[in-house]
C-alpha cells in the first residue's frame, strides 16, 4: 500500500484532506498537513497511516491526540453535540530542510507572524502574491479596504472558484491561483481518478436549515463593521448529509434573526455547499449550543 492507495480507502480523512495527500504523494506539494480523524469507523488506521509514511521515506510530525464532536440532536432551541473520537495532525515533509522551515515557523508564529506566514506560505507553495497579501491583510487593513460584505465573499468566492487550492487567493481573478488550481486538478485526476470524482460530485438537497450566529472580525473587542452590510452566517442543517448535520458557511446581504428557520436548498460540491433560501418558516427562540464533556458531562 502506498500513499495514495491509503487516501482512497481511509475512513478517517475527510475529502480535502485526501485531495492533499495526493498532492503530496505526488510531489505536487513539497508539504502539507492532513487531519486523521479516529472513531469506530476508523479504528487502526493511525498505525497503518504511521506504517505508510515509514514505509515511504516520508518526514512526518504527528501531533496529540485531540477530541471533537459533532451535532447529535436538535430538539427545539437546543443543538446538542456528543464526543465521537479525536484527531490527530499531521506535518508531512519530503526532505529534512522543509521539516526545519516548519519549525521556524512555529518558533516564530507567536513572536513575528508577518515572518512566520511567509515561511510557510513558501514552505506550502502558495503564490507570492497571496502570500505577501495574507500577511498584509489585518484587521486595520481590512477594516480599510472590504466592507463585511465584500471580505466575506471574497473569500467565498475564492472557495469556490479554486477549490483544488489551500491558500486564500490575493484576488478572485488571480492567475498564479488559477494556473495552480488547473495543475492540482489535472495531478489529481492522473493519481486517482476515484478521488477526483468523488470530489467532483454534485449532490442537491431540499431541507429545513437554521441561521446560527455571523462571523465577525474585532479591534479591541469592537467589531471593525458597525454597520453591516452582509453577513457570513453559520447555517445547521436539520436533515442530516452524509450520516451527519452539517454547519455551512452562508455569505449573503440579507440580514436574518439568529434561530430563523427557512425551507432551502443545499447544492453541494468540492468542499462547499450553496444555500438558496425558498421561504421564511419560522424563529426559534434562544438558539443555544450544549456540548458535554464525554467524562465528566460538564456543559460549557
Amino acid at each position: 500500500m502506498n500513499l495514495i492507495d491509503f487516501a482512497e480507502i481511509s475512513k478517517g480523512l475527510d475529502m480535502l484532506d485526501k485531495i492533499k495527500l495526493i498532492l503530496f504523494a505526488s510531489k505536487a506539494k513539497p508539504a502539507t498537513f492532513v487531519k486523521l480523524r479516529i472513531n469506530p469507523k476508523s479504528l487502526g488506521e493511525k498505525y497503518q497511516f504511521d506504517q505508510v509514511l515509514k514505509k515511504e521515506g516520508v518526514i512526518f510530525i504527528a501531533g496529540r491526540d485531540k477530541s471533537y464532536e459533532v451535532i447529535r440532536s436538535i430538539n427545539g432551541n437546543r443543538v446538542r453535540w456528543e464526543f465521537e473520537g479525536v484527531w490527530i495532525g499531521y506535518d508531512l515533509f519530503w526532505t529534512k530542510k522543509d521539516r526545519e522551515r516548519f519549525l521556524q515557523y512555529s518558533r516564530l508564529i507567536g513572536k513575528q507572524p508577518k515572518k512566520a506566514h511567509l515561511i510557510a506560505g513558501r514552505l506550502y507553495g502558495y503564490p507570492e502574491c497571496c502570500i505577501r497579501q495574507y500577511v498584509r491583510e489585518t484587521p486595520e487593513y481590512i477594516k480599510k479596504h472590504y466592507s463585511c460584505y465584500e471580505y466575506y465573499s471574497k473569500i467565498q468566492e475564492g472557495d469556490q472558484k479554486y477549490p483544488y487550492v489551500f491558500h486564500q487567493p490575493c484576488k478572485v481573478d488571480c492567475k498564479a491561483t488559477a494556473a495552480l488550481n488547473k495543475k492540482y486538478e489535472s495531478v489529481v485526476k492522473k493519481k486517482s481518478k476515484k478521488i477526483w470524482r468523488a470530489f467532483r460530485l454534485k449532490s442537491e438537497y431540499a431541507m429545513d436549515l437554521i441561521i446560527d450566529s455571523y462571523s465577525d472580525i474585532t479591534i479591541d473587542g469592537k467589531t471593525i463593521w458597525p454597520e453591516k452590510d452582509g453577513f457570513d452566517y453559520a447555517v445547521i442543517t436539520k436533515g442530516k448529509i452524509d450520516g451527519y448535520y452539517q454547519l455551512i458557511s452562508f455569505v449573503t446581504k440579507r440580514y436574518f434573526e439568529r434561530g430563523t428557520v427557512f425551507r432551502g436548498r443545499v447544492l453541494k460540491q468540492y468542499h462547499y455547499a450553496k444555500i438558496k433560501v425558498d421561504r421564511i418558516k419560522d424563529v426559534i427562540v434562544g438558539l443555544h449550543h450544549e456540548r458535554k464533556h464525554p467524562l465528566i458531562g460538564r456543559e460549557y
